[in-house]
């Protein structure tokens, strides 16, 4: 925990997770220690895409799609077990963001948590997402009009993957974001502005 509060005496804003860390998922009591030090500095939690488990790592290595099981499809795991899990009311001002996985799979997972949240009785928000604190980012290439019917428009930042280039790298993310059409400035603008400075408490 020292760490953490070192790195926001420095300016930092979240601590980075990866979605699996050998055998433990975030949702392992292992992190409460880690999530209350977060929430009580107003950091969020970063999960990006990236895998620590090496037995999942070998098993995907040599497949020709290797990068999406080994990379994305945990992070989007790890969203769908945060949102099943009691880490949300356990650390209800945490904020959550899940980077660099796209956002074109929140359709699919709001509706896999509803039909198990009213399975088990448990009350089910239509703002799934801004109910939990979650933010998921973004690409030019999502039908984010369509996303934006699970997500909610407080939910969605953009992501270019700014500093390296690969597969999810758009430098010119932004640029070619406010040239997307179906989308209102305000909506643009919250995306590309306000939803980030809240997630980050900027």
């Amino acid at each position: 925990m020292a760490q953490v509060k070192t790195a926001q005496q420095n300016g930092a804003v979240a601590v980075c997770l990866r979605p699996l860390e050998e055998a433990r998922h975030l949702a392992d009591p292992y992190f409460y220690p880690l999530y209350e030090t977060a929430a009580n500095l107003d950091m969020a939690i970063a999960v990006h895409i990236a895998n620590g488990n090496r037995a999942y790592c070998d098993l995907y290595r040599s497949s020709p799609a290797s990068p999406v099981p080994m990379f994305r499809f945990p992070t989007v795991a790890a969203c769908f077990t945060h949102l099943m899990s009691e880490v949300p009311q356990l650390f209800p001002k945490l904020r959550w963001g899940f980077i660099e996985a796209s956002a074109a799979w929140i359709p699919w997972i709001y509706r896999e948590v509803a039909i198990r949240y009213r399975s088990t009785g448990r009350k089910f928000s239509q703002d799934l997402f801004g109910e939990h604190n979650v933010f998921v980012t973004c690409q030019t290439n999502d039908d984010i009009p369509h996303i934006l019917k699970f997500s909610g428009e407080h939910s969605l930042v953009i992501g270019t993957d700014y500093g390296h280039t690969d597969s999810a790298s758009e430098v010119d993310a932004i640029t070619e974001f406010n040239k997307l059409e179906g989308l209102t400035p305000a909506v643009k603008e919250r995306i590309l502005c306000h939803n980030p400075k809240t997630l980050y408490a900027l």
